[in-house]
């Protein structure tokens, strides 16, 4: 389909404005009292509201509404501050009880750490003592056992068993020694 072309004939600016309408429209003089009347009319309506609005605001109650504002705003804004700072504070003091808390919690682990520690400790500390006793034992009985000797060699005076005396007193000491320094050890 053939595109449509609507064609006007151009008509210059300047014809328009120097018919006969135009000059009606250019040219004509209009009544200054109807002009004044209609000034009158849209003026006064507006007119009247602003000047009782330029009093009211140039006024000691708005001026000191004005100033109320303003210091409420002041007061809102010192708050805001303070606000702001009171919850940096609690943000603070939180961060410093989850440290705490953390903290508390390391000790009281450290804590049962070391209790089940002393416990094991005291186990081995008793099964020393037992040793120890069942060593003082021993040695009572070597010690018994020694005086037993020596009252059947002073019993006996025989040439060999003096010598098998001196032997059997030499070794108790030894023994006992040997003894002494085992339990130290297993002590330390």
């Amino acid at each position: 389909m053939a595109p449509t072309f609507y064609h006007y004939s151009p008509v210059a600016m300047d014809d328009t404005c120097k018919g006969e309408r135009g000059q009606r429209l250019w040219h004509r003089k209009v009544p200054l009292p109807q002009v004044a009347c209609l000034l009158l009319v849209v003026l006064l309506p507006l007119g009247v509201p602003l000047v009782i609005f330029a009093m009211e605001a140039n006024s000691e109650r708005c001026k000191d509404g004005l100033r109320a504002e303003m210091n409420c705003r002041n007061v809102t804004h010192l708050l805001e501050l303070q606000l702001a700072q009171a919850q940096e504070g609690f943000l603070e003091a939180e961060a410093r009880a989850t440290i705490c808390n953390r903290t508390a919690m390391t000790l009281e682990v450290e804590k049962d750490q070391a209790l089940n520690q002393t416990k094991k400790l005291e186990g081995e500390i008793s099964k020393l003592n037992l040793k120890l006793q069942d060593a003082s034992a021993e040695v009572e009985r070597l010690k018994k056992e020694n005086q037993d000797l020596r009252s059947r060699t002073r019993h006996n005076h025989e040439p060999d068993s003096s010598s098998s005396l001196a032997a059997a007193s030499s070794t108790a000491p030894r023994a006992l020694l040997l003894l002494g320094l085992g339990l130290c050890a297993l002590l330390l």
